[in-house]
């Protein structure tokens, strides 16, 4: 019998993991292809901040990532290298949108005397930045728990308690990213988009992350690089995944395609001497349009909106009324930002489950509801 039972083994599901490991429960953790197999698996993992004035989101992703800097340095710091990122403007971040926290310029010049293999361009140094090997980090984050390699297809609830393939626990946890969920819950519209790394050898000594439209890391130790996009596909048209990105018929004749569209791109910022391609590692993140992601318990929507139909009106009704799945609760749509805001959210998110702390609005599964049941319904 577990006290927690964490259906989706990525960024998400091993940061609530470990969160709830410490806090002495009793923890297991499910996924269909392995830990890291999906989409946290193909993420470049690059810890960054978000430049431009001071609004509501960015002070959440910088938030985010002032907490996680600190907890992979104290989970693993043998998988975290913090160097900094090189920020190049582009059509989305002009010179001054990315010089709003008034930081370390570099000219071409400037550039040449710390590497000669930089190309023609300049940019902004952030220096609270880094990036981290994302399946070492997931392993590390789930020490301690049972890890169960299973397709799950439904949930049974009986007696107070899940029994799934004989898995028992007494709530449940969903981080399944944009795979077809197990619970209807039809007010958080995810959509997937598309990302894609590259590891890669290369006899170029890289002093920090460079990020432009793409991003490439500093040497690791084991002197690979990482070179990584994120890129919306699908048309924007919403879909839910059954599969793999490896398997599926979308992706599977692209790959060559936006390999070299990355290896393009990176030229554009440095010369990658002697180059080799390693392995290149697809997945779809989940990502909802307000970028915003999502943590806490999981509505009933069908139930509550039969009770309470006037919600629909625009009746306010207070959270604590609305109707529950039992013991269900979700973290999710954490979109390219997946390794900044784990464990941000986990902490929130076992905060929530072992001490009531309430959940931000701007987070939270009710406020994805109300705004879905008035203007869908």
């Amino acid at each position: 019998m577990y006290d927690y039972l964490i259906i989706g083994a990525g960024a998400a599901g091993c940061a609530i993991a470990h969160f709830l490991k410490k806090e002495g429960k009793n923890i297991a953790i499910i996924d269909r292809d392995g830990v890291a197999s999906g989409a946290s698996g193909a993420a470049g993992a690059f810890l960054s901040p978000l430049a431009g004035k001071k609004n509501p989101y960015n002070s959440f992703v910088n938030d985010s990532l002032s907490f996680s800097l600190d907890f992979y340095k104290e989970v693993s710091s043998e998988s975290f290298i913090k160097k900094g990122v090189l920020r190049v403007a582009d059509d989305n971040f002009s010179k001054d949108r990315l010089n709003e926290l008034q930081n370390e310029y570099y000219s071409s010049d400037a550039l040449k005397t710390i590497c000669s293999d930089f190309k023609e361009i300049e940019g902004f140094f952030y220096a609270d930045a880094g990036h981290i090997n994302p399946a070492e980090i997931s392993a590390k984050m789930i020490e301690g728990c049972d890890f169960y390699k299973k397709d799950i297809i439904e949930l049974k609830y009986e007696n107070g308690v899940y029994d799934i393939h004989g898995i028992r626990a007494k709530n449940i946890i969903l981080t399944q990213g944009v795979n077809t969920p197990l619970v209807d819950a039809p007010y958080i519209e995810l959509s997937p988009i598309f990302g894609l790394r590259v590891d890669a050898k290369t006899s170029t000594k890289i002093p920090f992350n460079i990020h432009k439209s793409i991003s490439i890391s500093t040497n690791k130790k084991d002197n690979t690089i990482a070179i990584g996009a994120t890129q919306q596909r699908h048309d924007s048209k919403e879909m839910l995944c059954n599969t793999s990105c490896d398997k599926c018929s979308f992706y599977i004749d692209d790959e060559k395609t936006q390999v070299e569209y990355l290896l393009e791109k990176a030229n554009e910022l440095i010369a990658l001497r002697d180059l080799e391609v390693i392995k290149a590692y697809k997945g779809a993140r989940a990502s909802i349009k307000s970028y915003f992601p999502v943590v806490g318990a999981l509505i009933d929507f069908d139930a509550t909106l039969e009770k309470y139909p006037s919600i629909k009106n625009g009746t306010k009704i207070p959270k604590e009324s609305l109707l529950y799945h039992p013991n269900i609760y979700i973290l999710n749509a954490l979109g390219s930002r997946g390794f900044v805001f784990a464990p941000y959210l986990a902490n929130i998110l076992s905060q929530y489950l072992l001490e009531k702390t309430e959940i931000a609005d701007e987070i939270s599964t009710q406020k994805l509801f109300f705004k879905y049941a008035r203007k869908k319904v």
